[in-house]
């Protein structure tokens, strides 16, 4: 039966860090995978999650399954944080929304739920995107348009092209759009940018799908929804799938919901029992922990404060190695400016796959072949040999 299944690459981001590990030099560099690392390397879990943890140990009494939409406070207090506690949507019972395991299995069921809606729309993707969004729209074999958003030549965002392309498509299509801290650029719409793309999206009918990864990882939780919130305010129609991996740190909980906006309360009661079948046949119910620790957190003013508190702190971390990754820079005579005015994890250099070879090899240094890097990777005491090597390896 298997004789026939081929031998497939392996995935690039887990080779990344394959090779890291069997590197035996000291001092090298995993820049890699998109887990926020503190000033110490350490992928370490948040005072507030160990504290809920204690809270649920003392206070949980069953391990006995979920619901297939997951847990209803979980849901409830996740579709505030996300659309805001005044949401119009939320007040008109627009919104269906469903626990799902991780950002990848929202993303997963919002796919799924738009074939089962039947119209098998064509999906707008910006290029370049997360590298698991191509592969999952071919699982879900939807037709796959792109659209120009960012050049790595450059290092500028391409808005007016990605305009030119979206005004070509027709009513019904869906967009695929970074909610905050573009995966893998860093760069993200302005304000302005993203008011001129919702009146585009609403005069042609289009259904936004939002992979909103990162809220609080940008500018702040309320900053880093204005665009989801803008259109979700506009729009009769489209999908959030949310992650709390980044922003409670709860990677390996796998821990996500989908939010999806219907035009009227009676299509949002069909659409939240279209994802409980869904869930059902897929993964039956998505796991409790995650969304139990996230649910004691959000539901405790004093422990929300202290997670807000660590989250700034994450932030800003990332905020400092950006800013002192550019001044390095300049005291070498390399101007990577665009560095610091871009948001989150992640920003790709304009390295071929050779060059990241030879970083690896001759630095230790160990990034995809694309050149994107996880800015939280680094440490302050790492950027003069960071920059030395990006020189030497032949980055303009």
């Amino acid at each position: 039966m298997f004789q026939n299944l081929p031998l497939l690459k392996p995935d690039a981001l887990m080779l990344v860090s394959q090779r890291f590990r069997a590197d035996p030099r000291e001092h090298k560099l995993d820049l890699g995978v998109g887990v926020y690392r503190d000033a110490d390397g350490n992928a370490s879990i948040l005072q507030t999650i160990k504290q809920a943890e204690a809270k649920l140990l003392e206070q949980q009494m069953s391990k006995a399954y979920l619901p297939a939409d997951g847990d209803k406070d979980f849901v409830r207090l996740m579709r505030q944080m996300v659309l805001g506690n005044d949401a119009p949507a939320l007040a008109d019972h627009r919104v269906a929304a469903a626990q799902c395991p991780g950002g990848t299995g929202s993303l997963h069921q919002a796919m799924a739920l738009l074939k089962k809606a039947g119209n098998a729309p064509v999906v707008w993707v910006g290029t370049p995107t997360w590298p698991n969004h191509i592969p999952m729209l071919q699982h879900h074999r939807f037709e796959i348009r792109t659209y120009d958003y960012f050049d790595l030549a450059t290092q500028s965002l391409q808005f007016d092209r990605m305009m030119s392309a979206l005004g070509e498509a027709k009513a019904g299509d869906v967009v695929l759009l970074h909610g905050v801290c573009h995966n893998p650029t860093g760069a993200d719409l302005d304000q302005s940018q993203w008011a001129a793309l919702t009146n585009l999206v609403e005069a042609r009918s289009l259904v936004p799908l939002f992979d909103f990864a990162y809220q609080g990882f940008g500018q702040g939780s309320h900053e880093d929804a204005t665009g989801v919130r803008m259109m979700a305010e506009r729009l009769p129609e489209m999908l959030i799938a949310a992650s709390c991996s980044k922003s409670f740190g709860l990677y390996r909980e796998r821990t996500g919901i989908l939010l999806v906006l219907c035009e009227n309360s009676a299509q949002a009661t069909a659409t939240t029992g279209a994802l409980q079948t869904l869930a059902r046949v897929n993964f039956s119910n998505p796991p409790a922990h995650g969304a139990e620790l996230v649910r004691i957190i959000l539901s405790d003013a004093g422990l929300t404060e202290q997670w807000a508190t660590e989250l700034q702190q994450m932030r800003e971390r990332v905020g400092e190695i950006r800013t002192a990754l550019v001044a390095e820079a300049e005291e070498q005579s390399l101007d990577i400016g665009y560095v610091a005015t871009q948001t989150g994890l992640f920003t790709t250099f304009a390295l071929s796959e050779d060059q990241t070879s030879r970083l690896a090899d001759e630095h230790a240094i160990h990034m995809p072949g694309t050149g994107r890097i996880n800015m939280s990777g680094l440490s302050l005491a790492d950027l003069p040999g960071f920059v030395t090597a990006l020189k030497e390896t032949g980055l303009d």
